[in-house]
């Protein structure tokens, strides 16, 4: 029963209509004989209990179903990159011409959907062929895919599969989550997705521009190196000219670069450091016909500092190693260096920045205490160094670096020619006691993501790894010490046969400073062959920028007394980002104040919070939201009168990626999602076959709907007999000459 009131309700009033009916039919009766009356009384009982059952409204709740046949969904790219060449005209050509196919050979028994699509999904067509020209501003397969599933679900309706005729170019970026549940919901359908990748056979004509340092650091009044590389594929010979820019949009360098297919060409522009830290762009006009132009364009971020970087370097074992690295290091201007070396027990040379001759001692020079240390923002050992070092100064250098910020750098493998105990917890390995002989230097993954190569120094990917002279005499490592990072390793490419890659460089976090070890020696050649010098000064580039970011990954830069650290230099709109700051002067710490300056250039100011440290050393966080991309930067304001440089720091947030900006097709995302449904990526010759075996008719599919009520008392026969005893009292009431 599906009653219109509460049977609580209901029955009361049910039964006293049926005495009310009952009384009135007797009453209505009182001058004719008891039977008859009793007659019309049993009728008038009859049909209003037939009427007020009605009301009771009994039946059964039903699902009502009918056969459908699951269509088949065409997607049709008409995006800008659709414009692009293929090989039989345009892109959009090739699809119009698939499409014709399937129209032309699908049965009529089985149904397909052709929806065009770029950002959003629209409506269905009914002619393929009169697909409107490719315009869209971007592409989203991705949303297009799941709006037209979800609307498809929420009729009860599902796709027998996906046919995307596209280049599989994707302006939105969906995450893995996105991807991965877009998959799932397809597979839980029996859906495969398939696509025929238009224009994955062409190859790219590519014109790129590679910064292979964005970031540099420079001092104030000092020439700013930027390298670059130039590459062309698909091209011919180029000879573009290629220009440094700054933040304003004035060209500040041009250099014109010819570059080979297939042959990258290198080159530095070599200007004046900027008045303050700031973000370059070096580009080159895109040509007519490439396929990539948003990849025409890098950007450099120079950063400017005002202290020179001071260096005390203790040399044990004088060799072509040492003499070139102190040498490199006396001539660069931004560098205070002081550097001993020991010729014998009794005989030290000691040579400073700016002066000619040495001088001779018969003491080990080194500094005493953390106060004399502190003098000094790096120190680098050599080899043997044993004699430099006694417990006292061991303790202070070990203050040095976990108190103070300090770094060490081992330039020559093991420092000692034994074990000096208090050393050995600085040293980020265990040394085993073997050496390998020729090794090839390899930039790693973590020294990527330490910001070293890709940033400072060119990617692991630079081909001119492979070409410098290689190096020798990296000694075996038994255990890499904990939160130590392997920045390089060393490949064999001698007789020794070593079975996996040697760290060749690697930093340790201690404190608040840093460790850093070179495993091997040999370097001095990237320098002196005129091979490697054809690849530009790497002998310079590696040591320099390896001593400024090493300075800087012990979280102070030279000469400051605040750190300003960030977890990524990049990331996108809306997402917090952690700013924290540390103090290492002296006396009572200032509070700083967090200065963040939007790429409009309006200037917020931010006061951070105060936490403890497990070290005693004062810290402080803060956090914002970047709103808009573009570069934003970062300024600490030390508040106390003439205080020391303070850093800076800039954080990037791209703009989202725009159609034109790599109009190259991209059949890897149309595969990764083809293989996540079980489904496949088709090649054009394939399509018949693929027709042939996948558009076949099904069986219809029962699809049910919501559920309704079914009364059972809307028959005819159930409303006769309701009526049949009210109809015959009204006759008998009329017989007997009653109302």
């Amino acid at each position: 029963m599906n009653p219109p009131l509460p049977l609580p309700i209901l029955l009361p009033l049910l039964a006293l209509a049926l005495v009310l009916a009952d009384w009135l039919s007797w009453r209505g009766s009182a001058g004719l004989p008891t039977g008859k009356r009793a007659m019309l009384l049993l009728l008038r009982m009859l049909g209003v209990a037939a009427l007020c059952a009605l009301l009771l409204n009994p039946g059964k709740w039903v699902r009502p179903t009918e056969d459908r046949k699951r269509p088949w969904l065409v997607l049709l790219d008409r995006s800008a990159s659709m414009a692009q060449p293929a090989d039989k005209g345009s892109r959009a050509d090739e699809a119009k011409e698939h499409a014709e196919q399937l129209a032309k050979r699908v049965p009529a028994e089985v149904p397909v959907r052709y929806h065009p699509f770029d950002t959003v999904a629209a409506a269905a067509i009914e002619d393929p062929t009169k697909l409107e020209a490719p315009s869209g501003t971007g592409t989203d397969l991705h949303g297009s895919l799941k709006r037209l599933v979800e609307e498809a679900a929420a009729a009860g309706d599902s796709f027998a599969g996906v046919l995307a005729l596209t280049d599989g170019r994707q302006t939105a970026q969906p995450s893995d989550a996105e991807l991965e549940s877009l998959a799932l919901r397809l597979r839980s359908r029996k859906t495969p997705f398939h696509a025929i990748a238009i224009g994955a056979g062409i190859p790219p004509r590519d014109l790129i521009v590679r910064v292979t340092r964005p970031t540099v650091t420079v001092f104030k009044d000092q020439k700013a190196r930027i390298p670059i590389a130039l590459e062309a594929e698909g091209l011919g010979p180029q000879k573009p000219d290629v220009r440094l820019v700054d933040e304003a949009g004035k060209v500040l360098s041009t250099i014109n670069i010819e570059v080979l297919p297939g042959k990258p060409a290198f080159a530095v522009f070599e200007v004046d450091a900027p008045a303050a830290s700031a973000r370059w762009t070096i580009e080159t006009d895109a040509l007519s016909d490439e396929t990539n132009p948003g990849n025409n364009r890098g950007h450099a971020n120079i950063r400017l500092l005002e202290s020179k970087t001071r260096v005390f370097l203790a040399e044990g074992a004088p060799y072509w190693d040492s003499k070139f690295l102190a040498q490199l290091l006396r001539q660069q201007r931004q560098m205070e260096v002081h550097s001993v070396h020991r010729l014998s027990d009794e005989r030290y040379f000691r040579i400073d920045s700016g002066e000619a001759e040495p001088t001779e001692t018969p003491q080990a020079i080194f500094p005493e205490t953390l106060e004399e240390l502190a003098r000094y923002d790096l120190v680098i050992f050599g080899k043997n160094v044993d004699a430099f070092l006694t417990p006292t100064r061991l303790e202070a250098l070990r203050s040095y670096v976990r108190d103070r910020g300090g770094a060490v750098l081992f330039a020559r493998g093991k420092p000692v020619t034994g074990t000096l105990a208090g050393l050995d917890a600085l040293e980020p390995v265990t040394w085993a006691s073997t050496t390998v002989g020729d090794f090839r230097f390899q930039p790693a993954a973590d020294g990527e993501a330490a910001g070293l190569f890709g940033e400072a120094l060119p990617p692991a990917s630079a081909s001119l790894w492979a070409a410098l002279p290689t190096l020798k005499d990296a000694r075996q490592i038994s255990m890499v010490k904990p939160f130590t990072r392997v920045l390089a390793s060393g490949r064999d490419v001698g007789a020794t046969g070593f079975s996996k890659d040697i760290p060749s460089l690697l930093v340790r976090r201690y404190g608040q400073g840093v460790c850093g070890l070179v495993n091997g020696d040999g370097l001095w050649k990237w320098d002196f062959y005129p091979e490697a010098r054809e690849l530009g000064n790497m002998y310079e580039d590696f040591w320099t920028q390896l001593i400024q970011w090493m300075a800087s990954y012990s979280e102070f830069l030279p000469g400051q007394d605040f750190s300003l650290r960030l977890p990524a230099l990049r990331g996108r709109a809306g997402d917090p980002v952690s700013v924290s700051m540390s103090f290492r002067g002296s006396g009572t710490a200032p509070s700083p104040v967090l200065r963040i300056i939007s790429p409009d250039g309006k200037s917020t100011d931010l006061q951070p919070a105060a936490y403890p440290d497990p070290g005693g050393h004062p810290h402080w966080r803060a956090s914002f939201s970047p709103d808009s991309p573009g570069a934003w930067k970062l300024n600490l304001v030390d508040p106390r009168e003439k205080a020391p440089p303070t850093p800076e720091a800039s954080f990037l947030v791209p703009p989202p990626p725009a159609e034109t900006d790599n109009l190259a097709a991209d059949p890897a995302f149309l595969a990764r999602l083809a293989d996540a449904t079980g489904g496949s990526l088709i090649a054009p010759a394939e399509l018949p076959a693929f027709m042939q075996k996948s558009f076949t008719p099904e069986a219809p599919t029962a699809r049910s709907s919501g559920a309704i009520w079914q009364p059972s008392w809307s028959r005819w026969p159930l409303a006769l007999l309701i009526a049949l005893p009210l109809a015959l009292e009204w006759y008998l009431r009329r017989r007997q000459g009653l109302a």
